[in-house]
């Protein structure tokens, strides 16, 4: 079994804004909150790309589901597959 490509996901997370159950009813500006994830590539669809971060031929890390209107970008950083690195969408600052 040949190893799967490693790659770096930016994408973007929803987020719990308050901690407690009574906020000030001010500053609603929209921040975005990107998480950088890296591992090993093991599906990549129109629907969304699947991540471990350890591998072996006959065992595998715990799996990461990311959707792809969540990605913001995904890199290829095995040195073969840097060619293919693509920028899915603008990153948002």
């Amino acid at each position: 079994m040949v190893q799967p490509p490693i790659v770096m996901v930016v994408w973007e997370d929803a987020k719990t804004l308050d901690a407690t159950s009574w906020v000030e009813n001010r500053d609603h500006t929209y921040k975005p909150h990107l998480v950088f994830s890296v591992g090993f590539l093991l599906s990549d669809t129109e629907n969304g790309v699947i991540l471990t971060q350890a591998w072996n031929p006959e065992l595998i890390g715990a799996r990461d589901q990311i959707p792809k209107s969540m990605i913001r970008s995904m890199t290829f950083l095995s040195p073969e597959k840097i060619k293919k690195s693509r920028q899915l969408t603008p990153q948002i600052n």
